[in-house]
């Protein structure tokens, strides 16, 4: 069998994006047929990425000196396709996209970007010079083989911004995020079988009459913990300090010290929420609440949303861009973007009636509409047709 070999650039290997990669890039591996290598920046989260590919033996990591300029890192992105016999290049975000199809403009490796965000006022690219920016990634990127969206939001976000890529030669074609299913099941099979579900109940002294939610995002503007925070406040003017408690992991790659000094400097809310470090398999954390709150101001096309609601997870969220096409159709909780008051009115709601048989109820349905395998093998297609041509 043919192993092909597929350069994969990734300009910040976290969250989404490398959940992305373990999910898919693990099922492509599997058929045999494909050997990955991986390129970025030197950073804790490219070791950690190394980590998660450990029981990859032919996996291969290239690693960019640390806060290198687009420069060096052209230079860094040619050598490795000048001196490998790459079939394939599979770019992680418009970023990497753009740098990596300027330094294989003049080799015509096979090209695919897959988008992992949106551009929005609140997101736009950065720096000086936007319109000439927009213009040279337009045309860089017109170029390669696929762009691959992750949603159809996303799809839809960056015709407006590159309208070029309409009229080809680049293909545009959606291939939905999804989620390992299989995995999710096995880590939820195994748990029950150890009684290991984790018990925030008892750790932080919790009645069982109050309701546990959980954010389980970074501490970026991005992930709405300051709506979160704000809407807690409202709870505790309208009587609900003590029926409800939020437990959040530490983002140790966020702005962890800003937001933690938010909740103990204020006395309204500190003891209504517990801290914890993140885990590596977020299943644990999701069986120990009663439901996931997702604030975000914007996704490209979330995971964790998906995640919740196989396990059967009642999800609280906004109507974000990404984040409504996960959860429209769903028995999720959906409140105002940005706007602290919707949220707590949402809260308020679930507190007075739990969804949490309804969110059982949808367990089939969300394990048929996010599994990873109709995604994966919409990939895989892809792979084919450009390796095989």
């Amino acid at each position: 069998m043919t192993n092909h070999r597929v350069l994969i650039p990734v300009s910040h290997p976290l969250g989404g994006i490398r959940t992305y990669m373990l999910y898919f890039f693990r099922r492509l591996h599997n058929t045999g047929s494909y050997k990955f290598t991986f390129l970025s920046e030197t950073s804790n989260a490219f070791d950690l990425l190394k980590r998660d590919f450990k029981d990859m033996k032919d996996a291969e990591f290239i690693e960019i000196p640390p806060q290198s300029g687009v420069r060096t890192t052209l230079k860094t992105i040619r050598q490795a396709i000048k001196s490998r016999q790459f079939d394939l290049i599979h770019s992680q975000g418009l970023k990497a996209g753009t740098e990596t199809a300027a330094a294989n403009y003049f080799s015509n490796i096979p090209h695919l970007i897959t988008l992992h965000d949106v551009i929005i006022p609140q997101n736009e690219i950065p720096g000086r010079f936007k319109h000439l920016k927009r213009a040279i990634i337009s045309f860089l990127t017109r170029h390669v083989s696929f762009i691959i969206p992750v949603s159809y939001d996303c799809e839809s976000n960056h015709l407006q911004n590159f309208p070029a890529w309409r009229h080809g030669p680049v293909k545009v074609k959606t291939i939905l995020n999804g989620i390992d299913i299989e995995r999710i099941k096995q880590s939820q099979s195994t748990l029950s079988a150890d009684c290991n579900t984790l018990n925030f109940r008892g750790q932080f002294d919790i009645d069982s009459n109050v309701i546990l939610g959980g954010f389980f995002g970074r501490f970026m503007h991005q992930k709405g913990i300051d709506v979160l925070l704000k809407s807690l406040e409202l709870l505790v003017d309208r009587g609900y300090a003590d029926r409800f408690r939020l437990i959040i992991t530490r983002d140790f790659n966020g702005f962890l010290d800003e937001t933690i000094k938010l909740v103990t400097e204020n006395s309204k809310i500190a003891r209504m929420i517990h801290f914890i470090d993140p885990v590596t398999d977020i299943t644990p954390l999701l069986l120990g609440i009663d439901v996931m709150v997702a604030p975000s101001r914007w996704e490209a096309c979330p995971l964790l949303p998906m995640e919740s609601l196989v396990l059967g997870v009642p999800v609280i969220g906004s109507n974000c861009i990404g984040l409504r096409e996960v959860l429209n159709g769903t028995p999720s909780l959906i409140h105002e973007n940005g706007n602290p008051e919707s949220l707590a009115t949402m809260l308020i709601k679930f507190i007075e009636s739990p969804t949490t048989d309804a969110a059982k109820q949808y367990v089939s349905e969300s394990v048929k509409r996010f599994d990873i395998r109709s995604s994966a093998d919409q990939l895989l297609e892809i792979y084919q047709s450009l390796c095989n041509s």
